[in-house]
């Protein structure tokens, strides 16, 4: 039983190869794009599609009463509680658990890593993307030299 139970999380908690391969072309076309089709571009590597949620405002209250991010009853119940409690935030609280409930907020973060031709000489270059269930980028941002941002990514996985 424990056997089919694991194979049963393993099975859902990735991400598929067909949403990978997606996400790296979304971001490969991004940057010949963004660098205007260069005569040069080497893909290197591209890290594994994380799954992630923009942080609300309602997050905090639901860590703060020991609600799970997934428990939507009990957040439909915490929501209705404060929103009687508190009426000046019902307005922002039940946005955000519509957002959580129908997952708006979720996005895929990985790094692309990339070789270019500047002005003769190979350069590696390493971007973040965040992008959306559609692969439309949301956020990219250029971590080459941002050893922070490098460090944060390999503390993500």
């Amino acid at each position: 039983m424990k056997k089919f139970l694991l194979l049963a999380l393993l099975i859902c908690g990735c991400i598929s190869p067909h949403e990978q391969s997606g996400a790296n072309k979304a971001a490969e076309d991004y940057i010949r794009k963004m660098l205007d089709n260069p005569n040069y571009l080497e893909s290197v590597s591209f890290t594994e599609l994380e799954k992630k949620r923009y942080p609300t405002a309602l997050d905090t209250s639901l860590t703060d009463a020991n609600i799970g991010r997934d428990d939507y009853k009990k957040m439909q119940k915490f929501v209705d509680s404060e929103n009687g409690v508190r009426p000046d935030i019902s307005m922002n609280n039940t946005r955000d658990f519509d957002n959580i409930k129908h997952g708006r907020l979720n996005y895929y973060a990985f790094v692309y890593t990339f070789r270019i031709d500047s002005a003769g000489y190979k350069k590696l270059m390493k971007y973040r993307f965040e992008l959306d269930s559609m692969n439309n980028v949301l956020n990219a941002k250029d971590i080459t030299h941002d050893w922070d941002g490098m460090r944060s990514e390999k503390n993500t996985h």
